[in-house]
């Protein structure tokens, strides 16, 4: 984009505000809060808005929405209306810091719900105010992650899953290979846990104003009852929606999808460079990135899930390398890692830019294994506290599936050129020879992943080694191993490559966005088949190749 062009924007977004302007007040805006974020907006295209209407607001536009509620001198404050909220608690994080950062802008946050579980309590914790509505109930039970091991399930039907880790921290193949977690796989789980819950705890009793120890009990005694809650100052008021005006003391509460056509739009420096913003974010594989093509009635890991490709994230690399206008890079990482091959196609073409000008990596929920390995090449890494990283390993395996061809009367016959031609094929499990041949490619890689950890970290290849192995940490955990440099969000990630590149605080931050698909493309994935024909080439993506991959299931209610 031409310094022209930035110009001609700036000053549209002047004259859009002049119009604004004439609207002398705005009172409260209400912000109704979708039930699950997206980290960035994903535009839908013209079949999807067809059939599904528009693409709920994510985590990135929520955030900027009340970045302009909070810096419009015409508000008085937000009202967050809660209906269920599932996300991760790096993302509660970040949205709990745009509500801090509001109420630091000398305006009021006001959290609404008809009920309150542990996700949505944490970042109403962060508001002025907590109102319940009238029968409501307050299930600050505390938090919870189950993991499902497939083992005998797959044997069930005459499947088995060969699998070799760097270490037995490495279980990202547990899920398929195990009944049960290992003693580390348990012992790193409840070592997150426990930083997780730690977090949350002390992030209720800041904004709350309570001990720790109080937070503790509120979580130990839940249920809460509406009355309950209020009398013990877990809540501030019980009331219906029809009751906020007079609460509030004021003649209206805007929609946000009113307000935003009144609420002052952000005026950037568009005449100057920018800070270009990098999605990348789903498991990581060999070739273009792609969404499913639609819903999946059970969510798959990895083998259903949204998918970041080499070849587009590289593409996107090598277009900000020739824009001269692009000041730094900020790449949002949200990926639990894939292909060994394609995350170091990435963090190759990642190192160029960074040769070239400051590259900060803010980590969203998760950025481990693949997820770390691109983020290497950082100048500078920012995360939540509660984020899930590291995961510095190697993982590799395949489905054995000659039992289930059994079952099914399937006779298999294999013509083999080659001692190991077989040795990727499912109709058995590796041979010693096999092995050993895997286990050295791992090893090789292994080595090759440390490296680069050791040599963007200041490390010693014995010091990443003993974080390594497959371990995985919160980010207040990785800030403690080096692993990381800063803890916070998008906003500090920002502020740092403006730092970096000598750039005005108003630097515009760009979200650079994917092309869209023609129509023709776009109905032909509005079907089952489109569904099938994904998930059965992520099967194929996750086996018979080296993956730096996290443990699959990491989920927590």
């Amino acid at each position: 984009m031409s310094n022209t062009t930035r110009i001609i924007q700036q000053l549209g977004t002047n004259l859009l505000n002049m119009q604004r302007s004439r609207i002398k007040t705005l009172d409260y805006v209400m912000l109704r809060l979708p039930a699950s974020f997206a980290p960035m907006p994903r535009a839908r295209n013209l079949v999807q808005r067809q059939l599904f209407g528009a693409a709920p607001m994510s985590l990135l536009e929520c955030a900027q929405a009340l970045q302009r509620i909070a810096d419009d001198p015409r508000t008085l404050g937000v009202v967050l209306h809660f209906r269920g909220l599932a996300a991760n608690y790096a993302d509660l994080q970040t949205l709990r810091d745009a509500i801090l950062r509001l109420r630091e802008k000398g305006k009021r946050a006001i959290a609404f719900a008809p009920g309150y579980r542990m996700a949505e309590y944490f970042v109403a914790s962060a508001c002025d105010e907590i109102l319940l509505v009238p029968g409501g109930m307050l299930d600050t039970a505390g938090i919870h992650s189950q993991q499902i091991y497939l083992k005998d399930a797959l044997a069930a039907v005459g499947l088995q899953m060969d699998a070799l880790a760097i270490t037995p921290y490495k279980s990202a193949a547990d899920m398929l290979a195990r009944s049960e977690p290992s003693p580390e796989a348990r012992e790193q789980t409840n070592w997150l846990l426990d930083s997780l819950f730690e977090i949350v705890l002390d992030g209720i009793a800041a904004t709350r104003k309570m001990k720790p120890s109080a937070a503790r009990a509120m979580v130990d005694a839940a249920l809460h009852s509406d009355s309950d809650a209020l009398s013990a100052g877990y809540i501030d008021g019980v009331m219906n929606e029809e009751a906020l005006l007079a609460h509030l003391g004021v003649g209206t509460i805007s929609p946000w999808e009113e307000a935003d056509g009144q609420v002052y739009l952000p005026a950037p420096d568009f005449s100057g460079k920018y800070v270009a913003l990098l999605y990348a974010g789903g498991a990581i594989v060999d070739g273009e990135s792609q969404s499913p093509p639609g819903d999946l009635p059970i969510p798959l890991p990895f083998v259903g899930s949204e998918r970041l490709g080499d070849a587009t994230l590289n593409q996107q690399v090598r277009h900000l390398i020739r824009d001269e206008n692009c000041g730094a890079l900020v790449l949002y990482i949200d990926s639990g890692g894939g292909s060994a091959t394609a995350s170091e196609s990435m963090a190759s073409a990642l190192g160029e830019f960074a040769s070239t000008r400051p590259l900060v990596v803010c980590m969203g929920g998760v950025a481990a294994s693949g997820g770390y390995y691109i983020a290497t090449p950082a100048h500078w890494i920012v995360a939540q506290p509660s984020a899930i990283t590291g995961s510095i390993g190697v993982v590799m395996g395949k489905l054995v599936n000659s039992e289930m061809l059994k079952k099914m009367r399937f006779n298999a016959v294999s013509y083999l050129r080659g001692e190991n031609a077989d040795w990727a094929a499912g109709e058995r499990p590796f041979s010693e020879e096999q092995r050993a041949m895997v286990r050295g490619n791992m090893e090789r890689l292994y080595h090759q992943f440390i490296t680069r950890v050791a040599d963007s970290r200041g490390k010693t290849t014995d010091e990443v080694k003993a974080i390594g192995g497959g371990r995985v940490w919160t980010g207040a955990q990785a800030l403690e191993c080096g692993l990381v440099d800063q803890l916070g969000g998008l906003d500090e990630a920002a502020a740092k490559a403006r730092e970096l590149a000598s750039l005005p605080e108003n630097a515009p931050l760009t979200l650079i966005r994917r092309k869209g698909k023609p129509i023709g493309a776009q109905l032909a994935e509005q079907n089952p088949a489109a569904l099938v024909s994904y998930v059965t080439e992520g099967i194929k993506l996750l086996t018979s190749r080296a993956q730096l991959l996290m443990p699959f299931e990491w989920r927590v209610d």
